[in-house]
């Protein structure tokens, strides 16, 4: 089995272990009884701000981190190695100058909330510690890919996080602490996982700190100034493409509406999830890969990415879909959430393009060629935020979602043409289309027989008859080349020794 192969499969065990936790949680935060539709859309306004107040923050030292570590590491000491310490000093350098922004431009930010989200003004200023400890993880995760470290990193982003939720939603839950209490709690959540990353590279002896500019750092330093400049604006506008729909719909609508966005975008992150786990591994691999400009490597991981995200993403999405509704009403979720069918929807087919192409960004981005992803970032967002604004205002909630469609097919089609015209590289076969043909004729057959069959006897029968017939057509027809090898190390791990 390929290294990343073994990677991919640890990380989304705990990845799935945590969306266990996540649907947990979000059954808490959406059941009629226990959260207002509206306090669940506080939760998600909080993260969008607190992640974009990172984005400002960290002038683009995530970039700089896995794209010079190769170099760093092959040509220093350890006690000599100066890169963790730049990027450190020049994030805290930004989140400064983004606090400070912030304070100033705070009527006009308050102005624009106030009228339809009281909630988000209320606790607006602590996204201030939010954004502060999502800035300090994105660091040393982005340092600890160098030492191969997605998996570790992806268990605390995915499931460490999580469990830190659910104890202090059960903690709301039972009446232990006030809804005041649980939202000041759910601000410092990253600092927690922070924390614990720290110690372990601590521990390992490899959180290498030095204030004395290296050789490397000297020779680079043009480069290391120019991609920190760049990439920055990558980040900012990677962030505000993801966040400005719910702050568009906390402006113009209200928190429910980003309340019942943000259940249909978990969904869609269940669909994400193993693309997530790869681009921890695979960054690594890449930017080794184009420092040593081995291209065949680079072509097979972005053929079977996209294969193998492909085929994962159809088969999440068609389940979910097969049972939105009767799910819904089985497990008592506030009907508010019914709202959220058809942004899933369109947010999916939006997944489907952005996973089917496999790690097309990151292979730009590891390259000689980085500055083209800023320049297709760019324009993904100069398309993405005026047409939020306005399908919002004419469409309301599905607007969005409609949005996300247009502008990431658009984008993921230029950076497709990019790699195809510059280096030859496409990852698309005949497999492509048999495995996108044969999920849509199932979900047709499943859906026709079965969409009237209500409670939970329903939503076993529709999933399970769904997954049998798309792994049984990944398996006989052989779409994924890796489904067989991890079928097979699976089928060892749970066979007792005795009967092999």
């Amino acid at each position: 089995m390929s290294e990343i192969r073994k990677r991919s499969i640890k990380a989304i065990i705990w990845i799935y272990a945590g969306f266990v936790l996540g649907a947990i949680n979000t059954y808490f935060l959406t059941h009629k009884n226990w959260f207002q539709t509206d306090e669940y859309g506080l939760t998600q306004g909080l993260i969008q701000v607190g992640l974009l107040v990172a984005a400002f923050s960290t002038f683009g030292v995530t970039s700089y981190l896995y794209k010079f570590f190769p170099y760093y590491e092959d040509n220093l000491p350890n006690k000599n190695n100066d890169l963790l310490s730049i990027a450190l000093l020049v994030s805290l350098v930004g989140f400064v100058l983004t606090a400070i922004g912030v304070f100033v431009l705070e009527p006009v930010i308050l102005q624009k909330f106030s009228g339809n989200s009281a909630l988000l003004v209320e606790y607006f200023y602590w996204t201030l510690p939010f954004g502060f400890f999502i800035m300090l993880f994105m660091v040393l995760e982005s340092y600890s890919y160098g030492f191969h470290k997605g998996v570790l990193t992806s268990v605390l982003k995915e499931t460490m996080l999580r469990f830190y939720s659910t104890i202090i939603i059960l903690l709301k839950v039972f009446n232990v602490i006030s809804f005041h209490t649980f939202v000041i709690l759910f601000c410092f959540q990253y600092a927690v996982i922070t924390a614990i990353l720290a110690l372990h590279l601590h521990y390992e002896g490899k959180l290498w700190i030095s204030f004395t500019l290296s050789r490397v750092t000297r020779k680079f330093r043009k480069k290391i100034f120019a991609i920190l400049i760049l990439t920055y604006f990558v980040i900012i506008v990677g962030t505000l493409r993801g966040s400005i729909d719910a702050l568009v719909l906390a402006a113009r609508i209200d928190l429910k509406a980003v309340g019942v966005f943000g259940f249909a975008s978990y969904m869609i992150a269940l669909m994400h999830a193993p693309f997530r786990s790869m681009l921890a591994i695979t960054i690594p691999i890449l930017a080794r890969a184009w420092k040593e400009k081995n291209h065949k490597e680079i072509s097979r991981i972005y053929n079977r990415s996209s294969i193998n995200l492909l085929c994962f993403s159809l088969l999440v999405f068609f389940c979910i879909w097969l049972n939105y509704e009767q799910a819904i009403r089985f497990f008592n979720i506030n009907p508010d959430y019914l709202g959220a069918r058809w942004v899933f929807f369109l947010l999916g087919v939006t997944a489907i393009i952005e996973t089917g192409t496999g790690v097309n960004a990151q292979i730009i981005a590891t390259s000689s060629y980085w500055r083209f992803e800023l320049w297709t970032s760019l324009l993904l967002t100069a398309l993405i935020i005026p047409l939020s604004y306005y399908l919002t205002v004419k469409y309301g909630l599905v607007g969005p979602a409609i949005a996300n469609l247009i502008s990431f097919s658009i984008y993921n089609a230029i950076r497709f043409w990019f790699l195809w015209k510059k280096f030859n590289l496409q990852p698309f076969t005949f497999k492509t289309i048999e495995v996108i043909v044969g999920a849509i004729l199932f979900y047709l057959i499943v859906n026709t027989l079965l969409a009237s069959m209500e409670g939970l006897l329903g939503l076993i029968l529709r999933t399970s008859i769904f997954a049998v017939l798309m792994v049984a057509l990944i398996y006989g027809r052989n779409i994924s080349p890796d489904f067989k090898p991890v079928l097979k190390n699976l089928l060892l791990k749970i066979t007792p020794k005795s009967r092999r």
